[in-house]
């Protein structure tokens, strides 16, 4: 399977692709996605491995640690980024939470090892719509804010809630238990300003500045609570199937 990212005008999507996209276009209304409490009869022994979506983790709510997780993902150069080299997949180990990066190729694995009592984000899928671009037409209409552009396009540019309207069948197990209502775990941003590592722009996004640039950000994130000590198994799985894209990989982490 060849892989590729999808460099669009103004979004990357961290993704592995069995089909090649060629416009980001806009072809689909974005929406607005809500989030729903968990019933208890709902739960199940994986929903008790992760904070619920409405949590606020350590302080910060799940959208907050999401562009955490984006400005540290987009420091890193191309040799040492996550999504380009899986050997550096958990690419952020300080304070309580660790941010590790999907895995890119379909049926991957990954092996990582992290201390007891840290929690772990990861992605099952996400975006970036960043601005400004080398494509000079890639601007908000007239009276429309960037944050608006960003996030929900216009009628020449998809936004990040156009892509995350194509995403389907999102699952996590872990150990073998699923966590429920995974359509729950959807956080799209408001405008932020991020630096990016400008060696990123010849090799994964083409709009990097090296300078403080806006961006939106989109996808399904989890976040594992401290898990206890030993070995753990964690799948999780999404597809676009506009894209002819299914994303299916696992991790296998240890806990010293």
């Amino acid at each position: 399977m060849k892989k590729h990212l999808f460099l669009c005008t103004g979004a990357i999507v961290m993704l592995s692709v069995l089909a090649w996209f060629t416009a980001c276009q806009k072809e689909s209304p974005g929406f607005e996605p809500t989030l729903t409490d968990l019933t208890v009869a709902d739960r199940t022994p994986g929903d008790s491995k992760v904070f619920p979506p409405t949590a606020h983790p350590f302080g910060k709510s799940y959208t907050q640690w999401t562009v955490d997780w984006m400005h540290e993902f987009m420091t890193d150069d191309c040799d040492h980024n996550a999504w380009l080299n899986p050997q550096y997949v958990l690419f952020h180990q300080n304070g309580p939470v660790y941010f590790m990066a999907g895995l890119s190729a379909q049926g991957a694995s990954a092996d990582i090892t992290v201390p007891h009592g840290k929690a772990i984000l990861f992605p099952l899928v996400n975006f970036l719509n960043d601005h400004p671009c080398p494509d000079p037409n890639f601007q908000p209409d007239p009276g429309q804010s960037m944050e608006d552009f960003l996030k929900n396009g216009n009628a020449t540019f998809s936004g990040v809630t156009d892509f995350m309207a194509l995403v389907t069948n999102t699952s996590v197990t872990i150990d073998g238990s699923p966590v429920s209502n995974t359509t729950n775990y959807q956080f799209i941003s408001n405008l932020f300003n991020f630096t990016g590592n400008p060696d990123l722009a010849t090799c994964f996004d083409g709009c990097i500045t090296g300078e403080s640039q806006a961006g939106v950000a989109g996808g399904y994130y989890i976040m594992l609570k401290p898990l206890s000590k030993g070995v753990h198994t964690v799948h999780y799985h999404s597809e676009i199937p506009a894209w002819g894209v299914l994303q299916d990989a696992t991790f296998i982490i240890t806990v010293l």
